[in-house]
């Protein structure tokens, strides 16, 4: 399954040619299984979503599954009229208690048109 997922790549061809960007990819194959998300990830959507009524959120812990670093992307109402800082500055603020734990973040954001 997981070759197929790859593209038939082999995992071996693919670590001896990539390097991290492979190790990143095979820590966790939760995603190739189709899980949904851990419990830190969904209560960490449940901020967001309660707070900015998105239209579509992603929340993915992108380190290693120990909830140091998250990727979040997400798309909102609540961003019209406001520059990209202040969308960033807002969820941060929603986010501030857990995110003095994490390591780091990386935050897309989008204004609903």
């Amino acid at each position: 399954m997981l070759n197929r997922a790859l593209g038939g790549l082999r995992a071996t061809n693919l670590t001896q040619t990539t390097g991290f960007v492979a190790k990143r990819l095979l820590t966790s194959t939760r995603y190739l299984k189709g899980e949904s998300r851990t419990p830190y990830e969904d209560k960490i959507y449940r901020q967001l979503a309660k707070e900015l009524e998105p239209k579509s959120l992603v929340v993915k812990d992108i380190s290693y599954g120990d909830g140091a670093m998250f990727a979040i992307s997400i798309e909102s109402g609540k961003f019209n009229g406001l520059s990209t800082v202040k969308q960033h500055r807002l969820v941060n603020r929603i986010l501030k208690d857990e995110i003095s734990k994490w390591h780091g973040l990386q935050l897309k954001t989008k204004k609903t048109v």
